[in-house]
């Protein structure tokens, strides 16, 4: 049911995609399978918040969260936290969806790079969400929460995921700079030319290691120029 409902959801099939999830949910209840609960749904949880139903995916995402600690799923918690965030941006609930995306980032980097990078594809639509939103005074909490997320796992993580928990940092510090700019419009020139400055490079660096995959240096150049009335080109 699971794969029937993926199938329907790539033919754009929404209402058929659901109905294959309830009951892949109420199979694997019945049959006290709690990772094919749980990852019923939390594919249920994903599709309801692409369509703006916030409370079903908030209810049905805390069940699928309950049953990935129950079995102890953390790929299925990485998953769920992210969907959470989302959903939190739906509310326009900045600072608890900062808080999710953490979540997903910090246990991502004990898991597996695989997950980081995944859990930043993620991040960056949200990004861009706020971005285009005019919220950039949120991204301060969604880089400030990243950075501690990475902080906070650095010294348990497996030597092969340092590499993407120094990416997941460097990405952290491009969100930051941004977010204080637009809370406090006051600020110096030379404040706001350090920040701009510190941004920017920060997204070079990311665009270097990834060879572009989100295109954050020209994201921060439209955002400074566009949203914050940055116009200076920098070195």
């Amino acid at each position: 049911m699971l794969e029937r409902g993926a199938a329907c959801l790539e033919e754009g099939e929404l209402d058929q995609a659901a109905s294959c999830f309830e009951s892949a949910a109420e199979c694997a209840r019945k049959g006290e399978d709690a990772a094919g609960y749980g990852r019923a749904l939390a594919q249920l949880a994903a599709l309801e918040e692409s369509r703006g139903e916030v409370e079903e995916a908030f209810g049905h995402n805390r069940l699928a969260q309950e049953s990935f600690l129950s079995i102890g799923d953390g790929p299925g918690l990485v998953q769920s936290f992210r969907v959470e965030g989302f959903l939190h941006i739906r509310r326009r609930e900045h600072t608890a969806a900062a808080h999710s995306f953490a979540k997903a980032l910090g246990l991502s980097i004990q898991l597996d790079g695989r997950l980081v990078l995944t859990t930043l594809d993620q991040v960056m639509p949200a990004v861009k969400h706020l971005v285009e939103a005019d919220q950039l005074a949120a991204l301060l909490p969604l880089g400030a929460a990243l950075s501690q997320a990475v902080e906070s796992t650095v010294h348990d993580q497996i030597p092969e995921s340092g590499e993407f928990a120094e990416l997941a940092a460097t990405v952290a510090g491009v969100l930051a700079p941004l977010g204080v700019m637009a809370a406090e419009p006051d600020l110096s020139e030379t404040k706001r030319r350090r920040l701009a400055a510190r941004s920017t490079h920060q997204a070079w660096v990311v665009d270097a290691l990834t060879k572009r995959r989100w295109g954050l240096a020209a994201l921060v150049k439209d955002t400074l120029q566009t949203k914050l009335s940055f116009h200076e080109e920098l070195d």
